[in-house]
């Protein structure tokens, strides 16, 4: 695939990423917000320490991993058999705790989204998955969307990518913005006989006319103020990559109408690209639908020409785990399901 430098857009073409909080006025937020209340009055909240504390499903470390072959790995996880094979949930975002701000354990967040027709089983919606790396256990974690009644309803996104920052979880909807999921609202049990549930407490949503498109998400907490980095992914051509600023309590930084415009936007290096991280100036791009055994890991800078690396067939979301000077990823192949990081 041809590769094009990176370069940094006219103001104007952040417009279109620019989002409001409470788009549907302050009759919609009044509404969401007694849904929400309905939804933790019946219920009992926990926290991430006891979910990483108490998870009981079983990851590998550096075990053998096909998918990695002619990749410079120096750090991967496996999940287990049964969501390493399954096609019925397809992992998608990546978020680690250095991300977050989690001093201990290190951990990571996978967000996954539900892949079979509505008629063949009933939709599930979005799953994030809490992985322990001290201990090799995660957990998984059903996302929704509480109902006027609190009762929880599966929500149909395909959760390209994911932010874990402080107490709150961003989600991109493709064509819609970012769904917002406060961590201090995680609940014990959930529908489908899910251990935890986590309720969506607010939402950034985005003038769809206008065509933006939210494919994948990440921070970059290596900028002052820190950012957080979204972007499109095109099947052709070169798709767009924006940054908004966050505020100190990890929401995004608005204006006195509510509203959160970019920071800066860039055409990205190429066609297919599934994850984008910026960190210390340089941007780094997972490129999927390759020919051959691999696809890509992009790295590069505005201006610069784009350098390729070999990375494991099917990568999503990128997020950077600063102490390890390494960039991750997640690969969604069933059968090659690998957590994997590089040198940045």
């Amino acid at each position: 695939m041809a590769l094009a430098r990176m370069t940094r857009l006219p103001a104007s073409a952040a417009l279109p990423y620019a989002l409001r909080r409470d788009a549907e006025g302050a009759e919609g937020a009044a509404a969401r917000e007694a849904a929400l209340a309905a939804f933790l009055a019946s219920r009992t909240r926990t926290t991430v320490g006891r979910v990483l504390e108490k998870a009981t499903r079983v990851a590998t470390h550096k075990q053998p991993a096909t998918a990695l072959k002619g990749v410079a790995a120096t750090d991967w996880f496996r999940l287990d058999t049964k969501d390493d094979v399954t096609v019925k949930w397809y992992p998608q975002g990546l978020s680690c705790g250095s991300d977050a701000g989690l001093a201990s354990p290190a951990a990571f967040a996978i967000s996954w989204y539900w892949k079979p027709a509505p008629s063949a089983e009933p939709q599930r919606g979005i799953r994030v998955s809490f992985l322990n790396v001290a201990t090799l256990r995660y957990a998984h974690v059903l996302l929704v969307e509480p109902d006027a009644a609190g009762e929880p309803v599966p929500i149909n996104v395909h959760a390209g990518g994911l932010v874990w920052y402080k107490n709150l979880l961003y989600v991109p909807d493709t064509t819609g913005g970012l769904r917002v999921f406060d961590l201090r609202n995680l609940c014990v049990g959930g529908p489908f006989d899910y251990p935890y549930t986590l309720p969506q407490s607010d939402v950034w949503s985005c003038d769809r006319a206008l065509g933006a498109r939210f494919s994948f998400a990440s921070l970059d907490r290596g900028a002052d103020p820190v950012l957080l980095v979204s972007g499109e992914y095109l099947t052709s051509g070169t798709g767009r990559v924006v940054r908004w600023a966050l505020d100190a309590d990890g929401s995004l930084a608005a204006d006195e109408t509510g509203t959160a415009v970019p920071v800066d936007a860039y055409t990205g290096p190429g066609s297919k690209i599934q994850g984008a991280a910026s960190y210390k100036g340089r941007w780094y791009f997972s490129q999927s639908g390759l020919a051959g055994a691999n696809d890509r890991l992009l790295t590069t800078a505005p201006g610069e020409a784009v350098r390729e690396r070999m990375y494991p067939k099917g990568p999503e979301d990128l997020t950077v785990w600063r102490g390890k000077s390494t960039v991750w990823t997640i690969a969604e192949k069933p059968g090659g399901r690998v957590i994997l990081g590089v040198p940045l």
